[in-house]
Formats: C-alpha cells, sequence, structure tokens
C-alpha cells in the first residue's frame, strides 16, 4: 500500500501534529509490509513477539528484530528538534 501526500495550494498549512503524523507515515511506509504489522501490533497494541509471530506466520525472533529495525527506521526519520518548525 502506498499513501501519498497532497498539499493543494489554497490548503491551510497542515498543523504541527498533522505533520509529525505524515512523517511517521512516511517512515512506516518504507518498511517491509510485516515489519510495518510487527511494530504497530508490539508498540501500539502491546502484542507479544510469540502473538505477532502467529498472526504474522514469521518466527518470533524475526518479528522481534523487525520491530527494532522499524523503531531504528523511525528515529532515524523523526525530525530534529528545531527542524520543521515554522
Amino acid at each position: 500500500m502506498t499513501i501519498i501526500f497532497h498539499h493543494r495550494p489554497g490548503d491551510a498549512a497542515p498543523s504541527q501534529a498533522e505533520r509529525i503524523w505524515l512523517d511517521f507515515l512516511r517512515a512506516l511506509q518504507a518498511l517491509a509490509p510485516e515489519a510495518q504489522a510487527a511494530f504497530v501490533l508490539h508498540v501500539i497494541f502491546e502484542t507479544s513477539y510469540a502473538d505477532i509471530a502467529r498472526m504474522i506466520g514469521q518466527p518470533a525472533e524475526l518479528c522481534r528484530q523487525q520491530v527494532e529495525h522499524a523503531r531504528a527506521h523511525a528515529l532515524a526519520q523523526r525530525p530534529r528538534r528545531g527542524q520543521g518548525e515554522a
């Protein structure tokens, strides 16, 4: 799935919260679907790696690695303090 973000001329500028949310979605979108699912299930829904493994059909250790990779990727993509502030 590809999420496309458009800002049309004349539209109100996105709020800081909207920009942060879009940055998060872009970072998540760059990951493989299995890594996206593992990250959201573990971080947002506090699902165990064993349960994630059963849900997406991969070994629990691979799910853990995908979550750690996704976390590192998201942190690397986050705006630094002072960047993107208008």
